[in-house]
């Protein structure tokens, strides 16, 4: 799309070029060239301004149902996560690590029973 943007101004800013005064071409640059651009634009980038307000909208609700208690909202959460997941704790404390006792000892109990 934006090569034919590109290409249509470089059309008109010869057609400009080639008028007889500087008014002329500077008109002929504004009405040939920039407003024609500037609603083929907007026309054709419709459809990409939907696809981001509907991004930013489902950002905005994923924001609001992070912190569901219940963990329903499964979006939410890769969005966090994808995001850097700022909002994690750490996922393992200091004192939680197992150590080689504790895996023997682990090991025995299930034997004796």
């Amino acid at each position: 799309m934006y090569i034919v943007a590109i290409a249509w101004l470089y059309v008109t800013l010869l057609m400009a070029a080639a008028e007889t005064s500087l008014v002329a071409g500077a008109m002929t640059f504004l009405w040939y060239g920039l407003a024609p651009l500037a609603l083929f634009l907007w026309l054709f980038g419709g459809p990409r301004r939907r696809r981001a307000a509907e991004q930013r909208a489902r950002r905005s609700v994923a924001g609001e149902q992070a912190h569901d208690p219940d963990g329903s909202n499964a979006e939410a959460d890769q969005y966090r996560l994808l995001q850097g997941g700022e909002e994690l704790g750490a996922p393992m404390q200091s004192g939680d690590q197992i150590g080689n006792g504790d895996v023997e000892h682990a090991r025995r109990g299930d034997g004796d029973q």
